[in-house]
């Protein structure tokens, strides 16, 4: 295993340790420790390889917590990231998780082969609406074993806005039942969302906000405060 390898997985180990006991609006948050947590989400479907470039080397400059990228710029994010502490995460099925279990199994294999440190997946939201939740948790949950037996951590991405309030908790629940590292919510800008996620994941699950938003040093601080361990934002301030 190499030295970033290593890296990881203590990396990893630490997230488990430490799911549900930091007290985020206990930190001291500056323009420099926020900038840690986020998350530089480049998901725009007209991406290019340009893009991704820019992207990387500016998280890389300022020690941004992590990018996620589509799984086709995986590859090329991995030799850009290289040597820095910065997690590549793998978007999988996003946004929605429109895809046959055989078919998300194997992107995420795929993603995982291309060097993704974090597989991002979006959880199956017609599964959800169609009364099949049981059998998503099952499914996800061998997405959880097929990512920690290389290492990796596991995200799963659900859009709160989509589903009722009692559907929210049976998800919310699900997900904690299922063993993923961290949920991340899909363009949320609503502390109250983070509170809810944390008080039904308890300590099995971090919670990640993508807000579909650029940069904003007092949204993410009000995200952080709420219990985020990162914020998404699909543009870096410059």
């Amino acid at each position: 295993m190499d030295l970033r390898r290593i890296t990881k997985e203590v990396e990893r180990q630490m997230l488990r340790s430490t799911r549900g006991k930091v007290r985020r609006g206990d930190l001291l948050w500056t323009p420099s420790t926020v900038s840690g947590a986020l998350s530089a989400d480049v998901l725009c479907p007209l991406c290019t390889p340009e893009r991704v470039e820019q992207v990387c080397r500016e998280a890389r400059r300022r020690s941004v917590a992590a990018v996620t990228l589509l799984p086709a710029f995986v590859s090329q994010g991995r030799d850009l990231l290289a040597g820095s502490a910065t997690v590549l995460t793998a978007a999988v099925g996003y946004p929605w998780g429109s895809l046959t279990p055989s078919a998300r199994t194997a992107l995420a294999r795929d993603c995982i082969a291309a060097g993704a440190d974090e597989l991002e997946v979006a959880l199956d939201q017609a599964a959800v609406k169609s009364g099949a939740l049981a059998r998503e948790q099952e499914a996800l949950g061998e997405l959880v074993k097929l990512a920690r037996s290389g290492g990796r951590t596991l995200s799963v991405l659900v859009d709160l806005r989509l589903l009722t309030e009692s559907e929210q908790v049976d998800v919310l629940t699900a997900l904690r039942r299922c063993g993923a590292d961290l949920v991340t919510l899909r363009k949320c800008a609503d502390p109250a969302d983070v509170r809810l996620a944390q008080e039904l994941l308890g300590s099995q699950a971090a919670v990640k906000v993508a807000t579909h938003q650029p940069e904003d040093y007092h949204l993410a601080r009000s995200l952080l405060d709420a219990g985020a361990l990162r914020v998404g934002v699909s543009q870096l301030a410059e």
